[in-house]
């Protein structure tokens, strides 16, 4: 593949993953990491080659984010070892998995992982990934219901959902029409997701604006999911969760209680629900 191609393709929604990508290749390179992440190495290699990717999001990249990015990415991976350790025989599904390489880094003894996301990033993954009978990627909108029949048979309490950075892209209306169909689908299963509150309408959306990305679901707090019919087993403020590492946070190790204000907790929240 060009770089031109790379280009034209990587353009609103899709060109956010680069983000969260790159966020997870300087965790792994840093000495106090959270987690290793080998695969994703091998892939910016390729995808970086003969270009620079910071351009596609330089104006929001920073220390912060990165932490904020791959610490999700941990917290998620801790939720899945949880489920994994239960299920021995577990199905995960990614919905808008992007260049998630979480199968690499926790999956491979699961049953079946699925990565889903749409034509033009599953386009690209297949250039860098492989699939096999226990790994496979699916071409298919998270809104297209028609990827639910390619799931194999099983106990729906065995299979775990996860929509990392994907749920506040959608509209409301169309969040709770994906609950609906999971839950008439899956009764049972488990979701792991992460929503962001209204504080994110500020400079975070003007620029995921500028590129075609903008934000539609701003939930007010985790109990906007319960509303919606699904039942909360565990919640996380992401900011609480990066002043675990002080050294990391800057100059706001010195005022941790900001991350108890209602707007700054709530402004990302990973969640734990049963569907």
């Amino acid at each position: 593949m060009s770089n031109q191609e790379l280009s034209i393709k990587l353009t609103g929604v899709p060109r956010t993953m680069l983000m969260t990508t790159r966020a997870r290749v300087d965790e792994h390179q840093r000495s106090d990491r959270l987690f290793a992440d080998p695969t994703v190495i091998e892939w910016w290699r390729s995808l970086s080659a003969g270009q620079d990717l910071t351009s596609f999001y330089d104006d929001i990249y920073s220390p912060i984010a990165q932490l904020s990015w791959a610490n999700r990415a941990y917290i998620i991976d801790r939720i899945v070892q949880k489920h994994l350790q239960k299920y021995p025989d577990a199905i995960v599904v990614e919905l808008g998995a992007g260049l998630s390489t979480r199968y690499y880094r926790i999956g491979q003894n699961c049953r079946s992982w699925f990565d889903l996301d749409l034509p033009e990033i599953t386009d690209l993954r297949r250039q860098l990934d492989k699939e096999s009978d226990r790994h496979r990627i699916l071409t298919y909108s998270a809104l297209d219901f028609a990827w639910m029949e390619e799931l194999p048979a099983v106990e729906p309490e065995k299979i775990l959902f996860i929509a990392e950075g994907l749920l506040m892209y959608f509209e409301k209306s169309e969040v709770q029409a994906l609950g609906d169909r999971l839950r008439a689908k899956f009764p049972e299963a488990t979701l792991v997701c992460d929503i962001v509150g209204g504080i994110t309408k500020g400079k975070t959306n003007k620029f995921l604006n500028s590129i075609g990305a903008p934000l539609k679901w701003f939930a007010k707090n985790e109990q906007d999911l319960p509303a919606m019919g699904l039942s909360l087993v565990e919640v996380k403020s992401l900011v609480r969760e990066n002043c675990r590492y002080p050294k990391r946070i800057g100059i706001f190790r010195w005022i941790p209680w900001i991350a108890y204000l209602p707007a700054i907790r709530n402004s990302s929240l990973i969640l734990e629900l049963k569907i």
